[in-house]
């Protein structure tokens, strides 16, 4: 049983490092400082971003351990 909670966990965790990036690209596409608009569309796709994000991580991780 805790083996499956550090393995969820590791999981998690070697996810940011791709999100991580993703976000650094979004700033350096987007440039949310340049204008209003280009910041709420960075927000946005940064809210797009997490829920995708989080729904794949869920997704994944039910079908790995489909007791969890």
């Amino acid at each position: 049983m805790k083996w499956k909670a550090i393995v969820i966990m590791l999981i998690i965790l070697a996810s940011l490092i791709p999100l991580y990036s993703i976000n650094k690209y979004l700033q350096k596409f987007l440039r949310p400082r340049d204008s209003l608009a280009r910041l709420f569309s960075y927000l946005l796709s940064g809210m797009l971003l997490v829920f995708l994000y989080t729904l794949l991580l869920v997704f994944l991780i039910k079908r790995m351990f489909p007791s969890a």
